[in-house]
Order: C-alpha cells, then structure tokens, then sequence
C-alpha cells in the first residue's frame, strides 16, 4: 500500500490553482492509509485492545469514524473509503495521469489485500501441535543422542 500511497502523491497535478486541493487530497489519503495499516495490523495481530500508532486524525469527518468504530470489517470500509476518494479526484482532474497509468495503483491495492490475507492465513491456521511435539522430541533425541557418540 505505501506504493498506491507514493504514486497518488506524485500523480497529483502540478496545477497552482489546485495546490490547496491537492494538499488536502495528501493529507486525507495519508490519514486513511495510516487508519488502513492499523486495521490491518489489528485484524493480523488478533487483539482488541492493542493500540497500534496511527496519524493524525484531526480534520476528519466525525460522524465517519463513529461510523467506522462500530463495524467488524473497519479494513474494508476504510478501503472502500480510499477506492472512492480516488475515483472522485480522478474524475474532477485533481489525479492528473493517464488511466493506464493509474491502473497500477489499482493493482498495488489489490496486491496488498492478497498480502493481508495470506498473512492472516498464517494466524487463523494454528500450528499442528502433534508436529511440534515430534519436532521438540527430535531436538531433544539429536541433542542428547550423538553427544556420547562423538565423545
């Protein structure tokens, strides 16, 4: 994700009359990635009550984040919340690239949700303790068992 981040970032239109516009357009997706890693960490980490360090918040819209405090599926909301945000700045000319170009911030998303769900995969699938048992007892067997072999 931070790739789809730097390429929106450079992809913004030089444009004077737009530079307010596109610091606020920064500003807000910056925000939105920062909420976007921490629910993603939050979800991989399985806790409820670590707090993970996200940017400055101030400035957003209250009633969306009440909104996204009470939902399960806050990654998807806050992703949803990005996709939206882009469409609407490309369509008003803010994100000044052509669209084949701007195909691969697409596709950097998309790679980053396939990156979050297999690292949730390896903490939804617990690993097998019959085969940590043996693995424990081979350590132990090849510790101790070549030791009086050797001497």
């Amino acid at each position: 994700w931070v790739n789809a981040t730097s390429n929106l970032v450079a992809f913004c239109t030089s444009k004077q009359e737009k530079q307010n516009e596109v610091k606020d357009f920064q500003l807000t997706l910056t925000k939105l990635m920062s909420l976007l890693f921490c629910a993603s960490l939050c979800e991989v980490a399985k806790t409820e009550h670590e707090s993970f360090e996200i940017l400055d918040i101030s400035g957003m819209d209250s009633d969306s984040l009440r909104y996204l405090s009470g939902k399960g599926q806050k990654r998807e909301i806050i992703m949803q919340w990005i996709q939206q945000m882009i469409v609407d700045n490309t369509r008003s000319g803010l994100i000044d690239i052509a669209p084949p170009i701007l195909s691969r911030v697409w596709q950097e998303l998309s790679i980053g949700v396939v990156h979050f769900n297999n690292a949730r995969k390896l903490t939804d699938v617990p690993f097998p303790f019959p085969f940590a048992q043996m693995v424990f007892i081979m350590l132990i067997f090849f510790s101790c068992v070549p030791l009086p072999m050797i001497c």
